[in-house]
């Protein structure tokens, strides 16, 4: 999955608006519950990066863990086999706004950066990425409508992604199909839910996509509301707070929980790994999508840009989805059989998935995270 990016520790879409520094810092504080180990990891392999001086590698941050190593396995060869810039791949986490507004203006710490939508959204309003071309982004007209309607692309082209799944156990009494179903009687008499606290507002939409009372997770967007939802997710029975996807599959082996919310990329291929359990993807659910931005001050901007087009040109999408179980923004996309019934291939069923708007969500997300973390600490 992506990175961490709550509101970031004095580091880090309707809200934020501020010129005070120090409100728009505390806007930005990032819960260190998930990402202290993954933050240290990810400090040293950007120490261990290489060097920075070559104007014919293009540094790309991607974040850290499995998503790196798949990146690394299988599109940097692509690239490099068919393009003359060699990619000097750099692996990072919460502490990614932060390396860009810490360095010069004109001397950024790589060139290209992926952006889950709370980055995408705090990093514009820092300035933090500089404007792309769309003339030189070939692939442009075949991305689904939809990615581009949600965010607007002008800093960040839309290319890959998950929704949120249901995992649950086969032997236990609970079969869920949508996120309505963690609030039946059947769940609630189950060993119990586990959920993710790292991307807090994900559990939050699904509950709200559960609760059915406005159009999609509208309920997040409604002040009046948020009481309703934190209630939803306190009577689910959580009993595993996860902070990676380990802390979700160990839950299970060890017996603590029976349904899981989850994440896609993070489940369709790596749940053959453990023994009885399986996943339900909703017809309706939430989920995140990266978009893909040119770093202020980079020197190679063109060639930024033509890694950019790279990533949303339909057979690498489909080649990366060979490897990396991901929803992916080209509308010719061409997945394995086994993800094609699961994962949007038209812009219609792209719309069934309720990505966060950070421009509505901003406003709120301070509270709601408090609340969140008030939620976790008394359960």
């Amino acid at each position: 999955m992506a990175a961490d990016p709550h509101r970031d520790a004095e580091t880090s879409e309707r809200g934020a608006k501020s010129n005070d520094r120090s409100a728009t810092s505390r806007r930005r504080l990032l819960t260190t519950t998930a990402v202290g180990s993954v933050s240290a990891f990810a400090g040293c392999a950007e120490m261990l990066a290489g060097d920075d001086d070559s104007t014919d590698r293009l540094r790309v941050m991607v974040w850290s863990g499995n998503y790196a190593d798949r990146f690394e396995e299988g599109l940097v060869p692509q690239w490099e086999s068919e393009h003359d810039v060699e990619i000097d791949l750099r692996r990072g986490w919460d502490e990614v706004l932060e390396d860009i507004r810490n360095a010069p203006a004109d001397d950024p710490p790589f060139d290209v950066t992926v952006a889950e939508g709370n980055f995408y959204y705090y990093g514009r309003q820092d300035d933090l990425f500089e404007p792309i071309d769309v003339d030189n982004i070939s692939n442009y007209d075949e991305i689904m409508d939809f990615f581009t309607e949600i965010r607007n692309p002008e800093y960040g082209m839309p290319v890959d992604g998950a929704p949120c799944t249901i995992i649950h156990r086969d032997d236990a009494d609970v079969d869920p199909e949508t996120w309505a179903d963690l609030s039946s009687d059947a769940v609630q008499n189950s060993e119990g839910v586990g959920i993710d606290t790292g991307f807090w507002w994900y559990p939050m939409y699904a509950a709200a996509i559960g609760m059915d009372e406005e159009d999609g997770a509208g309920e997040i967007y409604d002040e009046d509301l948020h009481d309703d939802v934190l209630e939803r997710i306190e009577n689910w029975g959580v009993e595993e707070w996860a902070s990676t996807g380990e802390h979700i599959w160990q839950a299970f082996e060890n017996g603590v929980i029976d349904v899981a919310q989850w994440y896609y990329d993070q489940t369709a291929f790596d749940i053959d790994d453990y023994d009885g359990l399986s996943h339900t993807m909703p017809e309706q659910t939430t989920g995140w999508i990266n978009n893909w931005c040119v770093v202020r001050g980079t020197e190679m901007q063109d060639e930024a840009e033509q890694f950019i087009d790279f990533l949303l040109d339909a057979d690498v999408q489909s080649e990366w989805a060979q490897h990396h179980p991901m929803m992916f923004s080209n509308e010719n996309i061409e997945y394995p059989a086994e993800l094609e019934e699961d994962l949007p291939t038209t812009d219609e069923e792209a719309r069934t998935v309720e990505f966060p708007d950070w421009s509505e969500l901003a406003e709120y997300s301070d509270d709601l995270s408090d609340e969140f973390s008030r939620m976790q600490q008394q359960s």
